[in-house]
C-alpha cells in the first residue's frame, strides 16, 4: 500500500453465524453489556481462525456445538477510533431438540429470540449491522458471499 502505514491496516475482528428455526426466522441474542440486539458470535482470539471463532461463541453464548457453514460476508467498518472486520458465516436451521437444549450464558446474553428478518429493526440493532444481516441472509439465498466496506 503505497503511502499508508501499516498502523492504518490495523482491526479487530468478530465473526457471527446466522442460525435459523425451521420456519426461517433468524436466531438473535441480546447481550447484557450493549443496549442492541446481536447475532451469536463474538471477537477472535490472537491467532484464531474466523470459522472457529464462530463455533466457539456459539457454544460459549448458547451451549450448542454446531457446524458451522460457508462464508456468507466480509464487513470492513471504519469508525472512530478504528476499524473493525465482521465474518458473517452461515449457520444450521435448529431442529426443535437444539432449540431446546440452548443454554444461555448468562454473564454474556441476557435473552434471544428468533426473529423473520423483515421484523428486525433499526431500533433493535445498529443500523450498519442491519444492512450486514440483510446482505448476510441475501448471500445465504444466493448461495454467493459479500463484501462490505462501511463507514460510520
Amino acid at each position: 500500500m503505497t503511502g499508508a502505514s501499516s498502523e492504518h491496516a490495523r482491526a479487530t475482528a468478530s465473526a457471527a453465524a446466522v442460525i435459523t428455526d425451521e420456519q426461517g426466522r433468524v436466531l438473535i441474542v441480546n447481550p447484557v453489556y450493549k443496549e442492541r440486539w446481536n447475532l451469536p458470535g463474538g471477537h477472535l482470539d490472537e491467532g484464531e481462525l474466523p470459522s472457529a471463532a464462530a463455533r466457539r461463541e456459539v457454544l460459549e453464548e448458547l451451549g450448542l456445538d454446531v457446524e458451522i457453514g460457508d462464508l456468507l460476508v466480509t464487513a470492513w467498518v471504519t469508525k472512530a477510533g478504528g476499524s473493525h472486520v465482521f465474518y458473517v458465516f452461515d449457520g444450521p436451521r435448529l431442529t426443535p431438540e437444539q432449540q431446546r437444549a440452548i443454554t444461555l450464558q448468562e454473564s454474556e446474553i441476557g435473552e434471544i429470540r428468533f426473529c423473520l428478518p423483515q421484523d428486525i429493526t433499526p431500533d433493535m440493532v445498529p443500523p450498519f449491522a442491519l444492512a450486514l444481516w440483510h446482505r448476510a441472509l441475501q448471500a445465504r439465498e444466493d448461495h454467493q458471499p459479500a463484501y462490505l466496506e462501511l463507514a460510520l
